[in-house]
C-alpha cells in the first residue's frame, strides 16, 4: 500500500491543495496527516475541513491543541496567531448547521498518536508525541535518540520539526532526497 504524509500544513491552503494534487497524480492508496492543521496561514477552516475530508489518519499537532487550548510555550507571533485561529474557527462553528461541521469538535476528537503494524505516527516524538523537537543536531544527543528510538518497534513517523529526513539508530541523520514525483 501507498502512503502519503503530510504534515505542518499551517493553515496554508494554496501549498495544501498544491500537495494533494501531487499526491493524486501520485495514485496513492492512503492520506494520513501527522498534525499541525491550523496555525500562521490564513485559512484555517478551510485547511481543517480539506484534511478531515480527504485524510483517513490524522492526529494532533501541538498549534491544533493551542487553537483547542492555551498557546503555552509559544512565542509572540505564534501565539498571536493562534488566537486570530481561534477566532476564525469559533467564527466558523457558530455558522454551521450539521454538528457534524464544527471544527472545534474535530479537532477535540483528534489522537496525538496512532499505529498501524510496526509503524507509529506522531506529530513530535515517540517520546512525547505532541511537541518534542528532533532535529538533525539530536544525532550529538545519543542519549536522546536512544530513549527515543527504545519507543519505537520498526518506524517512527513524525511531523514538527519541517525538515525531511530519516534518523537511524546509528545515530545518524539522512536527509531526505526527494524530488517531485518520488
Amino acid at each position: 500500500m501507498k502512503i502519503a504524509l503530510i504534515s505542518d500544513i499551517h493553515g496554508n491552503l494554496e501549498a495544501l491543495t498544491a500537495v494533494l494534487k501531487d499526491i493524486e497524480e501520485q495514485g496513492v492508496d492512503a492520506l494520513y496527516c501527522l498534525g499541525d492543521i491550523v496555525g500562521y496561514g490564513p485559512n484555517p477552516c478551510e485547511c481543517l475541513a480539506t484534511v478531515r475530508d480527504r485524510c483517513q489518519k490524522i492526529i494532533l499537532g501541538n498549534h491544533d491543541q493551542a487553537a483547542l487550548f492555551d498557546p503555552d510555550g509559544f512565542n509572540v507571533g505564534a501565539e498571536r496567531a493562534i488566537r486570530w485561529t481561534r477566532d476564525q474557527l469559533e467564527s466558523h462553528d457558530q455558522r454551521v448547521r450539521r454538528p457534524e461541521d464544527n471544527l472545534f469538535d474535530f479537532l477535540g476528537e483528534l489522537p496525538r498518536s496512532f499505529k498501524e503494524d510496526e509503524m507509529l505516527f506522531v506529530h513530535g516524538s515517540a517520546r512525547r508525541p505532541l511537541d518534542e523537537y528532533v532535529f538533525p543536531e539530536d544525532v550529538y544527543n545519543p542519549l536522546k535518540l536512544k530513549h527515543i528510538f527504545e519507543l519505537v518497534s520498526r518506524l517512527c513517523f513524525q511531523g514538527h520539526t519541517h525538515i525531511p529526513g530519516v534518523f537511524t539508530i546509528a545515530p545518524e541523520f539522512v536527509a531526505a532526497a526527494v524530488g517531485p514525483g518520488t
